[in-house]
Parts: C-alpha cells; sequence; structure tokens
C-alpha cells in the first residue's frame, strides 16, 4: 500500500510540475484532455487529487494527459523527478513541445466561424488580420525563405 501511495504522489508531483512549467491551469489540462476522448476525458477536480497524491489515474486518463504533454504514459509512472528538460532549455522548449494553438483546441469549422466574428468584434479589417498572419509566419521562420529568395535572385 505504501508502494501505490509513494507512486500517486510522485505521479501527483511530476504531473504538477509539468503543467506548470508549459503554464497550464487544471482547466486548460482538462479542456486539452477532452479534445481527445470528451467521453473519459478528467475533471479538473479529479486531476487536482491526482497532483494532490489523493487519486491514482486510470490507464484511460493517463493515456490522455501523456498525449496532451506528449510524453509517454510510462514516463508518468517511473520514479525519477526530472520532467526532461534542463533549466535553460526549458523555456525555449516550451513552446515546441505543446500544441497551444487554437487548432489543437477547436475545429477547423468553429475557428473559420470564429475569426470574422472576431475581426468584426475587433474592427479588424481582413486585410489587416492577413498582414499580421503574414508577418507572424515571417517571425516564426526569422524571416528565413530560401526559396523565394532564389527566385528573386
Amino acid at each position: 500500500m505504501s508502494n501505490l501511495y509513494r507512486k500517486s504522489h510522485l505521479l501527483g508531483t511530476k504531473l504538477k510540475n509539468i503543467r506548470k512549467l508549459n503554464k497550464l491551469t487544471l482547466e486548460d489540462l482538462s479542456e486539452r484532455c477532452s479534445q481527445h476522448s470528451p467521453k473519459n476525458a478528467p475533471s479538473v477536480s479529479y486531476l487536482s487529487m491526482i497532483e494532490n497524491g489523493k487519486r491514482l489515474p486510470s490507464e484511460e486518463v493517463l493515456k490522455q494527459i501523456a498525449i496532451v504533454f506528449q510524453k509517454d504514459s510510462s514516463w508518468f509512472m517511473d520514479e525519477n523527478l526530472d520532467i526532461g528538460l534542463p533549466e535553460d532549455e526549458s523555456k525555449a522548449k516550451t513552446n515546441k513541445n505543446l500544441p497551444l494553438e487554437p487548432r489543437f483546441l477547436y475545429s477547423k469549422e468553429l475557428l473559420e466561424g470564429a475569426i470574422p466574428e472576431l475581426l468584426d468584434q475587433s474592427g479588424i479589417s481582413g486585410r489587416q488580420f492577413a498582414q499580421l498572419l503574414i508577418r507572424a509566419y515571417q517571425e516564426a521562420n526569422y524571416n528565413r525563405f530560401p526559396d523565394i529568395e532564389k527566385v528573386a535572385d
């Protein structure tokens, strides 16, 4: 029994550490889990009990959590508390490890319907929005576009 108690505390500690490292709330984690399997998604209170070592999650819940954090389910069960990122790399890797963009949380149809409404509410024109998207794409690629540069030369 004490081994099970120890495992539940270690798993809870790991879950809490990786969740906080990725700047997710319990609500965010619950919502992301529901994207994979709404029927078996853990509630916020259940996730809290897991983090506090009061519950050991079922295999299905553990798989959902592992999918969200792009880890293997067994990673949560080992007794190593290291979450796998060196301190200096943790901030740089955080954004790349988790799909934080809206398409991860919402279907394409919902986004297609929501974008015009959001633009209308914010007063941004379609042209301004397109320019913002292009600029964001350029920044994400550090303005490196070798194909375009070849054609331009």
